[in-house]
Parts: C-alpha cells; sequence; structure tokens
C-alpha cells in the first residue's frame, strides 16, 4: 500500500502528487466506472446473480438453470435477456438449445468484484 500524503511542499514531490491524483481521476470519470456500475445495478438482483455465479462455472441453457434455481422458465428467460441487453452474458446455439455463457470481456471484471467464487 503507498504511504499516505497530502499536498507535499516541495515541488519535485508536488509534480509527482499531481501526476497521480491527474491519473486517478481520469479513472473514475472513464467509462470503466459506469460498465462497472451497470454490471453491479445487473447483479443487484437474486435470480440474475444465481445465474452469473453458474455461468462462471461453466455455460448453460436454459433448461438447467430451471433445474437447479426452480423457478419458472419466463422468469430465467427474461433475466437472462436483462444480463445479456446489459453486456454480461451472450448466447449460442448446440444443435436446438440455445446456450448462455458469461461475455469474455465481463468474466475478468465480473470475478473482481465477486472475487473469484468459482475455481
Amino acid at each position: 500500500m503507498a504511504t499516505a500524503r497530502c499536498c507535499p511542499a516541495d515541488c519535485a514531490l508536488r509534480s509527482d502528487w499531481e501526476d497521480e491524483l491527474r491519473s486517478e481521476k481520469e479513472m473514475l470519470s472513464g467509462d470503466s466506472v459506469a460498465e462497472l456500475l451497470n454490471y453491479m445495478k445487473l447483479l443487484g438482483h437474486p435470480l440474475r446473480l444465481n445465474i452469473v455465479l453458474m455461468l462462471l462455472k461453466r455455460d448453460h441453457c436454459v433448461c438447467e438453470f430451471w433445474h437447479v434455481l426452480k423457478e419458472p422458465q419466463n422468469l430465467i428467460s427474461y433475466n437472462l435477456k436483462k444480463l445479456k441487453d446489459g453486456k454480461l452474458v451472450e448466447s449460442y446455439y448446440r444443435s436446438n438449445h440455445k446456450i448462455y455463457k458469461v461475455r469474455a470481456g465481463a468474466e475478468p471484471v465480473l470475478r473482481r468484484i465477486l472475487g473469484d467464487p468459482i475455481r
């Protein structure tokens, strides 16, 4: 952990300090914060969180979610659509089944948010 500094008087130190603060400000104002906020809002619903936790382990179809989560199929499909619209999940077809998986770009962020619950 970095040592705490506040408004250093030395010009050389002040320049480094201002550079650090500038980079932190850029990090907070970027699209990554909005994306992270969107992910957290989506994961705020217990069913969506359970779906994502299952998908972090492996790809699933709706019937598998239905079997494990014991929720109506239309409710599972609705929440999968919300996750898909939020760019957390994507789908593909295997035979006649639509299979869902975590979007590749979202997986590292999800593992970081959730503390990598599935290994």
